[in-house]
């Protein structure tokens, strides 16, 4: 099988997701013939001063075509990328887009006729503005109020942009890590679909770094409101009014106003909290080994690794329980969850948290697996 892949790397941030595109690309690579096209984001950064950065990427994989190299060299415009791209015709059984942008569908189009589909790790618009409001609702009232309105004109142009390519024909199916972002977009009525299985991994050598388990909690994640950003204080004042129990905080903020705001809510309100950066590898994860749970009050997810990752590490998860943990880590040892919202119930279940034996889920340990699997699905669309 011939894939052409426009795949959206992290170069300046690797998040999650980021980090799951170059899980699968790089072993993608070793059994179907692909070619790596960058996605227009990347081209974006490469314009802004990384294109280095780019370059050594896609050359480290081994899989770009030598005439996209020498358009990643010249180009310095995203207009000039896609013209250049649009000239280079090759015979492709599939197009698979690794990014939410409807901009970077159009794109695979441009360069194939062939079929092209799209691997969604988040849901591209929403259907039902009332669980946007509940996403992206949070934080400092003021802020939330700009967030939620910018959220909906994204979101309402997505879609239109979305729809137009279903129509056009340019866009035929989805994979998916989940059904979250299918069932909140409303894809699953509108196109092809599958939801691969396992669609995520741990990295096995995170088994090795458990260890004794400390008296602190962890919350590491993106640091935004939709991840809860903004209750954790009050959680956490809620238990430490029963224990003195430390909890690290650990990622990057987004915006800098939430960190003056977080920082200045934990200080106001007198939380045993502890920001200690941004941390990766093996400095993140040896911190998350010795804690005895990870508190993690999300709003934003199709598949949690920050949960994935916490059982690897032999720590339990407090979470809420919202669809993605429903559909991933049901009945899941180690995983406990309150109902959305349910800042005292999350509170009282950290209390309540004892020794325990962390269920590893098997299924999810291997990326040679996700990829068998999201091939799979691949061609259970194509043959659809």
């Amino acid at each position: 099988m011939k894939i052409l892949a426009v795949v959206d790397f992290g170069l300046t941030e690797m998040s999650g997701g980021y980090q799951r595109n170059m899980e699968v690309i790089s072993r993608l690579k070793s059994i179907v013939n692909l070619d790596i096209v960058p996605s227009l984001r990347n081209m974006r950064l490469a314009i802004n001063g990384h294109r280095r950065e780019l370059l050594n990427l896609v050359k480290g994989l081994n899989s770009t075509p030598g005439k996209v190299l020498d358009i990643l060299e010249e180009i310095n415009s995203t207009e000039e990328y896609e013209k250049r791209l649009s000239k280079i015709r090759e015979d492709y059984d599939v197009g698979i887009v690794y990014s939410n942008s409807a901009e970077n569908i159009r794109l695979a189009r441009k360069i194939t006729k062939s079929p092209v589909g799209v691997q969604l790790q988040l849901e591209p618009f929403y259907e039902d503005l009332t669980r946007l409001f509940r996403i992206k609702f949070r934080g400092p009232t003021g802020r939330a109020i700009e967030r939620f309105r910018n959220a909906i004109e994204e979101s309402n142009r997505e879609r239109h942009e979305w729809v137009s390519l279903i129509r056009e024909g340019a866009l035929t199916f989805a994979i998916s890590v989940s059904k979250v972002p299918l069932s909140n977009s409303g894809l699953d009525k509108m196109i092809k679909y599958d939801v691969s299985y396992p669609s995520n991994a741990f990295d096995p050598s995170l088994l090795h770094l458990r260890r004794d388990k400390e008296d602190y909690a962890v919350y590491f994640t993106r640091l935004i409101p939709e991840k809860g950003l903004f209750e954790v204080p009050i959680i956490w004042k809620k238990v430490n009014r029963k224990k003195d129990i430390r909890l690290y905080v650990m990622g990057n903020f987004q915006d800098p106003r939430d960190e003056e705001d977080f920082l200045n809510l934990v200080k106001r309100m007198d939380v045993n909290i502890e920001y200690l950066g941004f941390k990766e590898g093996k400095r993140l994860y040896e911190v998350v080994a010795g804690a005895m749970f990870t508190l993690y009050p999300s709003h934003y997810d199709s598949f949690s690794l920050v949960v994935l990752e916490s059982l690897a590490l032999n720590t339990a998860v407090v979470a809420y329980d919202t669809q993605a943990i429903r559909e991933i880590y049901h009945g899941v040892k180690g995983v406990h969850t309150a109902k959305e919202d349910d800042i005292n119930g999350l509170a009282e279940l950290a209390l309540s948290l004892g020794n325990e034996n962390i269920e590893i889920p098997a299924q999810y340990s291997s990326w040679d697996s996700v990829v068998k699997a999201e091939l799979n699905s691949i061609r259970k669309c194509l043959n659809a």
